[in-house]
């Protein structure tokens, strides 16, 4: 009889166990499921999010594209080619050239020189400065700006009009290298982070955007839309 009874209690703590072990896989299925349902959620959400960014950037980008409008490519259109057409190349229109026009050049005229007239240097105009003001910058889903080519048509970097007369530029990584002055009514000086004048400038094109020249006043072949 006492055999039987220690066979039955080991017959019950035996199923206990079985049971007990069940319920401990059952949990650990559930909550594996539950990781990989919240995992497949979130790729689905950073899909979502990055599908909803690139929309936004299409959508800023359109009209800006000189790959797609002649009239903004420089190397169909030669109204907007500085080679072709010298009343917007500095070399041969002085109106627009800092190197031989003094009221243009920020080393001649400190009015336009962030070194001097602090209101247009990023670094202590807050408004201006891309790391405080982060609606300046390209990664900004509201932002909206300028947009550098090369001489391919290749995207080579952003523009952000900060105000009336300092614009700031960012590579096409989108991380800021400078800003240009406003020093006429056709052209900005591009200066470092720090206000150094690099000596290059960009000239309006008259039509659509600008062109960037370096500091012999030879255009770089990089043009602005």
């Amino acid at each position: 009889m006492r055999g039987i009874v220690i066979l039955m209690i080991s017959l019950f703590s035996g199923f206990g166990l079985f049971a007990q072990e069940d319920s401990s896989a059952l949990v650990a299925r559930n909550d594996s499921a539950e990781l990989l349902a919240q995992k497949e959620s979130a790729t689905h959400q950073a899909q979502n999010d990055s599908a909803s960014k690139q929309a936004q950037i299409d959508i800023v980008f359109k009209g800006h594209d000189p790959k797609k409008d002649a009239n903004l490519n420089p190397f169909i259109n030669r109204l907007i080619n500085p080679d072709s057409n010298l009343s917007i190349n500095p070399s041969m229109n002085y109106n627009m050239n800092p190197i031989k026009e003094n009221s243009l050049n920020p080393t001649q005229n400190a009015s336009i020189n962030p070194m001097i007239n602090l209101q247009l240097n990023p670094q202590s105009n807050d408004v201006l400065n891309p790391v405080i003001m982060k609606g300046l910058r390209p990664s900004t889903e509201t932002w909206k700006g300028l947009f550098l080519f090369n001489d391919s048509n290749q995207l080579f970097g952003y523009i952000s009009i900060a105000t009336q007369n300092v614009m700031l530029s960012f590579d096409n990584s989108g991380t800021w290298n400078g800003y240009y002055v406003k020093a006429g009514r056709m052209m900005y000086n591009y200066f470092t982070l720090f206000g150094v004048w690099t000596g290059m400038f960009l000239c309006y094109d008259n039509q659509s955007g600008y062109n960037l020249f370096d500091k012999n006043g030879k255009w770089t072949h990089i043009h602005v839309k």
